[in-house]
């Protein structure tokens, strides 16, 4: 799941059907970087508010929480778990390279080095920057691995000092939207790892936007997490005061009605 966790309701139709939407380039970009942009675009929905189930799997047994998360689609994050009880409060700030988590049994406030944006979000599969901001641009270069005229892949490879345990990405997406599909991660030795797909596509705002997203372990059988946005708005400007310290503490509540409710898939 962020990317796994952006004032215009979203109005969503059908994976890759409907009309086109006034954002989408006529043609597809061209240049590596340009296709990275448009991807990623797609993939955070500009600015959103929304609450999402996070299934943890490991083997047959479940383990489900429910959270809200509120973020501008760029740098700043804000994810507050809300179920089950024992987790209730637990939150995680995020501005750039700036991570907080918030402990509410200590009442604490602990701040994260940048490379834990890696780490995984409540013993999940899921990292933090799965979720929220565009890593892919600041930590990798891109380019392009394979194109047709209806999908691309591009090959990310660590910018010096970038802190990424992985050692290559490739991202695959579908033409001539972004569409994104897939993520696979390497390690240092080639071996792929890790392996991130999007579903369950919604237009909102010019954007085309995964709202189930799966996140499987390469290395371990059976490990997997599964993000499930339930209800969102997409391409909307929260305020400031919800990426501040006093926010991860108390949180910031953004509405949302029926009428955002869900989406066709």
């Amino acid at each position: 799941m962020a990317g796994l966790l952006a004032g215009v309701a979203a109005a969503p139709v059908g994976p890759l059907g409907g009309a086109r939407v006034a954002r989408a380039a006529e043609a597809p970009a061209v240049d590596a970087e340009a296709v990275l942009d448009a991807i990623l675009d797609n993939m955070r929905g500009g600015g959103v508010a929304a609450t999402l189930t996070l299934s943890v799997w490991r083997g047959d047994s479940e383990t489900r929480y429910r959270l809200e998360i509120v973020s501008d689609g760029l740098e700043r994050a804000l994810m507050r778990v809300t179920e089950p009880p024992r987790e209730a409060g637990q939150a995680f700030l995020r501005d750039g390279d700036n991570l907080w988590v918030y402990v509410p049994r200590l009442r604490r406030t602990l701040r994260l080095p940048p490379s834990g944006k890696t780490d995984r979000l409540l013993g999940s599969d899921l990292a933090y920057s799965d979720l929220t901001g565009r890593d892919a641009e600041s930590d990798y270069e891109a380019e392009i691995l394979a194109r047709t005229e209806r999908d691309v892949t591009l090959r990310l490879m660590p910018r010096p000092g970038a802190p990424t345990p992985y050692g290559e990405v490739r991202l695959s997406a579908a033409l001539p939207h972004h569409t994104p599909q897939v993520m696979l991660f390497f390690d240092q030795r080639g071996q792929a790892v890790r392996r991130i797909t999007f579903e369950g596509y919604v237009e909102a705002e010019g954007y085309r936007v995964p709202t189930r997203v799966t996140v499987e372990d390469l290395l371990r059988d059976g490990h997997r997490t599964v993000v499930a946005y339930e209800r969102y708005r997409f391409g909307i400007s929260p305020p400031a005061a919800c990426f501040t310290l006093q926010a991860l503490e108390g949180g910031c509540p953004v509405p949302l009605d029926d009428g955002m409710a869900g989406g066709r898939p």
